[in-house]
């Protein structure tokens, strides 16, 4: 508690010290303008030409052209030769809200599919599970957690599919990876304009948010900019009995002149669900997939309650030695701990038998975690000829260290039936817990690209190189259990064509290598490391640009080393014996329809199988949780400066569970909303309303292999903010 009064003070003090000087740096400028002028005196400095680059909202865009790629910095995606979605604070606004899951925001990439809840940040990108962990913030990986994530101060969002390792920092992740791409997401920062602004939202039964925004830039020539966001939410969501807790408070720092360009992110955060439970697994005497149950009812036992707090910092920085080069530095940390985990075994209810029985098996665990960040680097142009090369030399180091629960015991504590929602509690839940030093992660990397511009051609080429450590503890001794040392060297190479300047061809290979994994809960060999995964990923693709609309297709084929499990008599096991490959066609189209439409539309197919198995025994078979078809449509309609509708349809295909066991049904889900903007005494205020789920579908989704996640049922947000 001490860090976030210190953090808030410090905060509050910035802000108020901001406002108070403000004022007098601006008068005190132009006193001193004006007397310069009036002596003649005032010095000429030519800096040269400056080009300065605009994240710009066309209109009302869901889909922007320029976006982060990796170390490469911000590039057009018509000369990057991957697929990229640049997701809009708009699309972020319209559907985000602390009753839906990190993955709504990102469901317009036809690389992402949606496969979590508010509980958890999971999503697939092109098969590949991801969370938090395998996301970036401002560049710097591993500052989420798998846990909920604070969408309110996102800005945009940044998907870069198929390169990894090669033009990113190596990060720690944990129970995902990113094999599948890039997701990178900006944080809010100061504009040109300067506002206070406070927003109340209201959703499910009576989910209240209060959130503050205040933005300033300052200085002389206003160089320095400050965002402040502060959040409060509390409340019951559309699902009976879920409630969710969350305060926050983050700073965005910046400054910018002619020669560098600096960001600090800093903030602090207390999130907490309860009753939030939303996962189910399969027991093996259950012949049929189950019929959905009620999904607006809830599933936890009393008692049930997860809840974490911590905070973070990102500081990136960009220095100029001249106009050609330019040295940067990028740091960032994570200090989080949840410090209640009272959950059903393994975090899942599991279904016995067809009738929909289970039993409330209760444990209490913890995950404290640590993470560290350091990248440093070198950015030159060199002209040979016709040729100009942009060249890019990093290294980077990552560290991070998580506390396991101690002696972990599960509790029996009743009985239940998912399809009547009675529960026999027979104990009250226990939330006690001792936690010990789990596992350390060190990695250790350095990249280097050359993206050669030659005429109408672009050649990439890069490596990467990292060598990882990995120690698992065990935590009744304190002492290393097991270690894996572990290096690879992965290229990246790629070509792009541009004929013409609305038209673009490319081909792309990368690699990605992660770190041993430790095997989780819910495992036998629970605690052991296994071997890191390598993935080959090889794409080719098409561009297209016209009168502000802009399509991609792109095919792509990747092959990844396969960790699976494994029954051994009553046990299970997570082994890497295994090879998954993953085939597919993803199609984007996104721009204006006329003066008043805007749209963005996203269509794959995915063809996810088991290459090699254990004695062939699933070979061919299709990956769990990984349907072949997923689509999504936006649409948004801007009648005048005042009035906005907007809507989205995603659809998922039908996906196998348990090897092709059984198969749970499609669906598509539709959300519609509508904000008008009008004036109240003079300051500025928008309302929303929003209906995520319009027509209440109840579905199954698959994810983490072969679990099942229940919907979220029609929830109604109604938004307010004004400008003060």
């Amino acid at each position: 508690m001490k860090r976030k009064k210190w953090l808030a003070a410090a905060v509050l003090g910035t802000i108020m010290t901001l406002r108070l000087a403000t004022p007098v740096c601006v008068a005190a400028d132009r006193a001193a303008e004006e007397a310069e002028t009036r002596s003649g005196a005032l010095d000429q400095y030519d800096i040269g030409d400056m080009v300065v680059t605009a994240h710009r909202d066309a209109g009302e865009a869901f889909v922007a052209r320029e976006g982060t790629v990796g170390i490469l910095g911000t590039q057009d995606t018509m000369d990057t030769p991957f697929t990229v979605t640049n997701i809009t604070e708009k699309t972020v606004e319209s559907f985000t809200n602390p009753t839906q899951p990190l993955d709504s925001m990102l469901a317009g990439s036809p690389s992402i599919r949606q496969s979590g809840s508010i509980l958890h940040n999971d999503f697939t990108f092109r098969g590949f599970r991801a969370n938090g962990t395998s996301c970036y913030v401002n560049g710097i990986p591993g500052i989420w957690t798998q846990f909920n994530a604070p969408t309110h101060i996102v800005a945009r969002a940044e998907v870069v599919a198929g390169p990894n390792s090669g033009l990113s920092g190596t990060g720690t992740h944990y129970e995902s990876n990113a094999a599948g791409g890039l997701v990178n997401f900006v944080t809010k920062r100061a504009g040109e304009q300067d506002f206070n602004r406070f927003t109340l939202t209201h959703s499910g039964h009576n989910l209240f948010g209060g959130y503050l925004d205040f933005s300033y830039r300052f200085g002389r020539n206003r160089d320095w900019g400050a965002r402040v966001n502060i959040e409060k939410v509390d409340g019951e969501t559309a699902v009976d009995a879920q409630r969710v807790k969350s305060s926050s408070i983050y700073l965005n720092l910046d400054h910018r002149d002619a020669r560098s360009k600096t960001n600090i992110f800093t903030g602090y955060r207390e999130n907490e669900i309860i009753n939030g439970q939303r996962w189910f697994k399969l027991a093996n005497a259950v012949t049929r997939l189950p019929s959905v149950p009620d999904h607006s009812r809830n599933y936890s036992f009393v008692g049930m309650d997860k809840a974490s707090y911590g905070w973070v910092l990102t500081v990136n920085h960009e220095q100029k030695f001249n106009e050609d080069w330019k040295w940067f530095m990028n740091f960032g940390l994570l200090h989080n701990k949840l410090n209640k985990n009272v959950m059903y075994r393994y975090s899942a209810l599991t279904i016995l038998n067809d009738n929909g029985d289970f039993k409330i098996e209760e444990q209490s665990t913890t995950t404290p975690q640590r993470a560290y960040y350091w990248q440093a680097g070198v950015h030159g142009t060199v002209s040979m000829g016709e040729a100009v090369n942009h060249l890019t030399l990093a290294v980077d180091r990552a560290w991070r260290l998580r506390d396991g629960t101690k002696n972990g015991t599960v509790w029996n504590l009743g009985t239940g039936n998912i399809y009547t929602a009675i529960l026999t509690q027979t104990r009250e839940a226990y939330a006690g817990y001792e936690s010990a030093l789990s596992n350390k992660t060190r990695i250790a990397g350095i990249s280097f690209v050359d993206s050669i511009d030659y005429k109408k051609l672009n050649v990439l080429l890069g490596v990467h190189y990292h060598k990882s450590n990995v120690d698992a503890y065990n935590m009744a001794t304190g002492k290393v259990s097991s270690s894996a040392n572990s290096s690879a060297t992965c290229p990246t190479y790629a070509i792009l064509y541009k004929p013409t300047e609305n038209f673009a061809l490319y081909a792309s290979h990368a690699e990605n290598f992660d770190v041993g994994s430790v095997v989780g809960s819910g495992y036998k060999n629970q605690g052991d490391i296994l071997p890191p995964a390598k993935t080959k990923q090889n794409e080719i693709g098409f561009k297209y640009t016209n009168k502000g609309l802009l399509a991609t297709l792109s095919f792509f084929d990747i092959e990844q080393a396969n960790n699976i499990d494994v029954q051994q008599g009553s046990d299970r096991y997570q082994l890497q014996d295994g090879r998954i490959r993953h085939k597919g066609v993803e199609l984007a189209v996104s721009g204006k329809l006329g003066n008043k439409w805007n749209f963005s539309t996203g269509l794959s197919y995915l063809d996810a199988t088991y290459d090699k198995t254990k004695n062939g025994q699933y070979d061919g078979v299709i990956e769990s949780g990984r349907p072949r078809w997923a689509g999504s449509l936006m649409l948004r309609y801007d009648a005048d400066e005042a009035f906005g509708a907007f809507g989205r349809v995603v659809y998922t295909g039908s996906a196998p569970v348990l090897y092709e066991k059984f198969w749970a049904p499609s669906y598509a889900v539709v959300d519609i909303g509508v904000e008008y903007k009008t004036k109240i005494d003079r300051m500025p205020a928008k309302f929303s309303l929003t209906c995520y789920n319009l027509f209440n579908k109840s579905y199954w989704m698959i994810a983490r292999g072969d679990n099942l996640y229940l919907s979220t049922p029609r929830t109604v947000a109604v938004t307010m903010s004004v400008d003060f």
